[in-house]
């Protein structure tokens, strides 16, 4: 054993020296990403204490003493702190004053839990993906992790839908023990809105290779494009298909002549109306986990309101500061008892909140939910700049888009679901938006890379054109 472990070691060694040596620092949060959504929590974990162990973890500890070793070499780039990573910083201060100001050691210190791995591991690699070298060879490695993640989850996805089980890994997706969501695609995350939270990204990542190949080529892409739509398809969960949706159209308006913008945007939305006014009793009536019925499903419908409601109220009595970070399932049951509620918001009981706005809203007050809203405004703003600065090279200017993609899926799944305790979904948007952070703060664009003039024309964007 003492053998196999030293070989392993130096195999590792070896293969994170190439990596660094291509990828920069950048690999280590692309393979946080990776291990932590496939090699994660259920995959193999030790408690010790309150705080489990995982491979995930101790990868991004190495990581980060990398970082801390290289920080004298040309492997991080020394950029300036700016106003979105100072809102970030004030976002994350709040959350641990709203955390520690309340019983933070309740259901085994799980408000702590929720704050560490869900927030400060995320921004961790937000710090590390925005502090890497960031060359046109790193950014095409990002653009390639998401295009080759995304196919291995658009096949695993479809396999889990069909059954196919020699055809899906990790082995533990097809586990009876994981009973949640059974039925659907959720991937190695057990969640089906994680799973079409990357779909979508690695959808908007492939995409972004059109203007690079010519017909054979953007024949393949339209084929992996295909794997990926038809995996997020069998999530059977409409907020990734409405993700999905918005995100691609908002790449296609953005990409054509902005004469066509105004009239593309009409016509989807009056073909969305039809197509939702038609189907808008199968949409809400559709069978999907194998231990849920069609019913169930129409109380999951019913219940959005229910829990808004109870969200309203808690805010009245607690506008300012909330009822504490990861406290909402101790105080709801004070409003979920109302006898002369006009709602049968007893329904409630068993559920968190699914709106991660109006979670933010009970638990941290205005206070965090403004800080929350003013930071996604920021990242989509840096997001535009990036994406719209003719100056930049094409692959930079892509980041820019697949944030501004990557932000509208989050938004649009926040809607419905607490996206934020959702494993591995902040920490895709953490590096995402790191990233192009990154790039916006490197704020010289080389010479040699400048686009002709031609390509600064008024409304054209090259990004997706030849």
């Amino acid at each position: 054993m003492v053998t196999i472990i030293t070989i392993a070691g130096i195999v590792a060694l070896v293969w994170s020296a190439l990596a660094l040596r291509y990828g920069g620092l950048l690999v280590g949060p692309l393979a946080v990403v990776f291990v932590g959504s496939c090699f994660g929590h259920a995959f193999y974990h030790v408690s010790v204490g309150p705080i489990p162990i995982t491979l995930d973890r101790l990868l991004l500890a190495a990581v980060l003493l990398v970082f801390v070793a290289a920080c004298r070499t040309s492997l991080v780039a020394h950029k300036p702190l700016e106003a979105t990573d100072w809102i970030l910083g004030l976002f994350l201060a709040a959350l641990t004053f709203s955390t520690l100001s309340h019983n933070w050691r309740v259901d085994g210190s799980q408000p702590a839990a929720t704050l560490l791995f869900f927030y400060g591991l995320p921004a961790a690699v937000y710090f590390l993906a925005r502090q890497s070298q960031l060359a046109s060879r790193h950014l095409h490695l990002l653009l390639g992790f998401f295009v080759v993640f995304s196919l291995y989850l658009g096949t695993t996805a479809i396999a889990e839908r069909l059954q196919l089980w020699s055809f899906v890994f990790p082995r533990y997706i097809g586990s009876p023990a994981h009973e949640e969501f059974f039925g659907r695609a959720r991937g190695p995350f057990l969640n089906p809105v994680a799973c079409g939270l990357y779909l979508t990204s690695g959808l908007i990542a492939t995409l972004c290779g059109w203007p690079r190949f010519r017909s054979l080529g953007r024949l393949t892409l339209l084929a992996l494009a295909s794997v990926m739509v038809l995996g997020a398809y069998c999530t059977l969960t409409r907020s990734v298909w409405l993700g999905l949706g918005s995100s691609v159209l908002l790449v296609v308006i953005l990409s054509v002549h902005r004469t066509w913008r105004l009239p593309l945007f009409v016509f989807v939305a009056l073909a969305a109306t039809v197509f939702v006014t038609l189907m808008g009793d199968h949409l809400t009536s559709f069978k999907r986990d194998r231990h849920v019925s069609v019913h169930d499903m129409n109380e999951s419908a019913r219940l959005r309101p229910i829990l808004a409601r109870i969200a309203l109220n808690m805010f009245r009595d607690r506008p300012i500061l909330g009822h504490g970070f990861g406290q909402y399932k101790h105080t709801d049951m004070n409003y979920w008892r109302d006898p002369k509620a006009d709602l049968p918001l007893e329904s409630a009981k068993p559920y968190v909140q699914h709106n991660v706005f109006l979670s933010i809203l009970t638990e941290t007050g205005l206070v965090g939910l403004l800080l929350y809203t003013t930071l996604l405004a920021l990242w989509a703003k840096r997001g535009w700049q990036v994406w719209s600065n003719a100056d930049r090279t094409l692959v930079e200017r892509q980041v820019g888009l697949l944030t501004l993609a990557a932000l509208t899926s989050h938004v649009a799944n926040g809607m419905f679901h607490e996206v934020s305790i959702i494993p591995m979904s902040n920490m895709l948007l953490m590096l995402i938006t790191g990233v192009c952070q990154g790039i916006a703060a490197s704020r010289a664009v080389p010479a040699g890379h400048r686009r002709s003039a031609a390509d600064r024309l008024p409304g054209k964007h090259p990004a997706f054109t030849t």
